[in-house]
């Protein structure tokens, strides 16, 4: 079935906002990982290991990287990054107190067990060591609005690689590869967001595991991202990209 247009238009603005959001939401956390500059660093998610060499200065003495994808792990680890792979829902296998900076960039939200993982990324942090988390806001100006047309927020809409529940989202019931089988542990979270935060329950999780927490939100989507960026410091809890810095204390 052919979409309606003023759809397609609605879709095109708020992609290309939303784009600019994540570039933001990037520039963000690769710049305060830079300006922490430091010796070990552990990305959660790495990828291919691009994201965070377009911020640094200096790569850090100890660069480890966590990722499920053997061609994502492929191209990391020739860039020098000593990539794992692990259930980020269990207990991790990496010793404690090892890391300055632990990197995780939209990942969380593909997670059943939250608390552990906090407890995990605190557990590997060294003493005085930072956390930078990127996510998306359940209680987005944009998810809101989608809840109040009955529609199912942006970030929720992929159930185990379907989309569904809201019309005017980019993919609406269009069909997805599904990368593992349907049976398999990890299926849920490669298919589709677990569990999408607010800015205040990710300010709990990571303060209740111990961390000095600050959190907050960029990107007010459907705003253009220049009045966006006026009512952000005014509106924490609005934008649609959740930013997470949380420290664990020194001893």
């Amino acid at each position: 079935m052919p979409k309606n247009p003023f759809i397609q238009y609605l879709q095109s603005y708020a992609a290309e906002h939303r784009d600019l959001g994540v570039r933001r939401s990037e520039d963000w956390a690769g710049q305060l990982v830079n300006d922490l500059d430091p010796e070990s660093i552990l990305d959660v998610g790495c990828g291919d290991g691009a994201l965070l060499y377009r911020y640094l200065k200096k790569t850090p003495r100890e660069f480890y990287g966590v990722e499920g994808s053997p061609t994502c792990r492929a191209k990391a680890e020739a860039r020098g990054i000593k990539v794992l792979d692990f259930d980020l829902n269990g207990r991790w296998p990496v010793e404690s107190g090892k890391f300055d900076v632990v990197f995780c960039t939209q990942v969380i939200e593909h997670l059943h067990n939250t608390r552990l993982f906090v407890e995990e990324i605190y557990r590997v942090l060294k003493p005085g060591g930072t956390a930078i988390v990127t996510s998306e806001n359940l209680c987005s100006l944009l998810n809101c609005f989608a809840m109040c047309m009955g529609y199912t927020p942006f970030p929720l809409m992929q159930v185990c690689g379907r989309y569904l529940g809201n019309p005017l989202g980019l993919h609406y019931q269009e069909p997805t590869q599904e990368p593992l089988p349907i049976d398999h542990p990890a299926f849920a979270g490669v298919s589709g967001h677990v569990r999408v935060l607010t800015v205040r329950q990710a300010q709990e999780i990571f303060t209740l595991s111990g961390f000095d927490t600050e959190a907050r939100s960029i990107g007010i989507l459907p705003l253009p991202d220049g009045l966006s960026r006026i009512l952000e410091s005014k509106v924490i809890h609005r934008g649609h990209f959740l930013l997470v810095r949380a420290r664990k204390p020194a001893k």
